[in-house]
C-alpha cells in the first residue's frame, strides 16, 4: 500500500512539473496569444534566433550605395530618391520606437511622424490591443538588405524594400524585454507621400 502511495505521489509530482513547464512556456513563447511578435505582421516570415537582445536600436551602415532605380543623369531625381530612402528608413525606426509608448496618445503622436492616412489608423488600432495589456516591442537591430525606388515624383513615391529586424516582446510596466529573441523578415512594396518636407508612409503591401 505504501509503495502504491509513493507511485501516486511521483505521478502527481510529474504532472505538476509538466503543467508548470507548459505554463512558463506559454508566458515566454512568441507564439502565445499574448505575444506581440507573432502578430505584428502576420504575413511576414518569422524565425527564432539564438542569443539575447542587447544594445540600442541600430541600423548598421551599408557599404553599398542604395539602389534608386533611376537614370544617373537625373541629378535632381537622384537627390529626391535618396531623400525618400533616408526618410523611409527613419520612419521605420520611429515606428518601432513608438512601440515602447506606455499609452495610446503617446503612441499616436510618435507614429504620426512616420505614417499617415488609413495605414496610420490601422497601426494605431492594432497597437491599442497590446498597449492596454502592457505589451510593447523592443527592436535591437534593423538591417535594410534592399531599398529600391520604383517611382518618385514631387509628392509621391513607391519603394520596393527588403529588411529584417531582431526583436522581443517588451513589458511596458517593468520596461524590460521578455520572451525569445526573433528575427523577422519584411518584404514589401511601400507607398509614401511628402508632407511638410518629410516623406511619410501611407501604404504597405507584403510581397510573397
Amino acid at each position: 500500500m505504501r509503495k502504491l502511495n509513493y507511485l501516486f505521489g511521483a505521478l502527481a509530482l510529474g504532472v505538476g512539473v509538466l503543467v508548470g513547464t507548459v505554463g512558463v512556456s506559454l508566458m515566454t513563447n512568441s507564439s502565445s496569444p499574448v505575444s506581440f511578435i507573432s502578430k505584428l505582421r502576420g504575413q511576414d516570415k518569422i524565425q527564432t534566433v539564438s542569443g539575447t537582445v542587447s544594445g540600442p536600436l541600430a541600423t548598421p551602415p551599408s557599404t553599398e550605395p542604395p539602389q534608386v532605380g533611376l537614370d544617373d543623369s537625373g541629378t535632381e531625381d537622384e537627390k529626391l530618391a535618396q531623400q525618400v530612402i533616408a526618410d523611409y528608413k527613419q520612419d521605420i525606426g520611429i515606428f518601432f520606437g513608438a512601440w515602447k509608448s506606455t499609452d495610446m496618445e503617446t503612441f499616436r503622436q510618435r507614429l504620426a511622424k512616420a505614417y499617415t492616412g488609413d495605414l496610420f489608423e490601422k497601426h494605431a488600432h492594432r497597437a491599442e490591443e497590446y498597449l492596454v495589456q502592457g505589451i510593447g516591442l523592443e527592436v535591437s537591430k534593423i538591417v535594410f538588405d534592399q531599398v529600391d525606388v520604383e517611382s518618385v515624383s514631387e509628392n509621391a513615391a513607391t519603394l520596393r524594400v527588403d529588411y529584417r529586424y531582431t526583436a522581443r516582446d517588451y513589458n511596458l510596466t517593468d520596461r524590460t524585454a521578455v520572451g525569445e529573441e526573433h528575427e523577422q523578415i519584411v518584404q514589401a512594396r511601400v507607398n509614401l507621400v511628402k508632407q511638410n518636407s518629410r516623406w511619410l508612409i501611407t501604404g504597405e503591401s507584403t510581397i510573397q
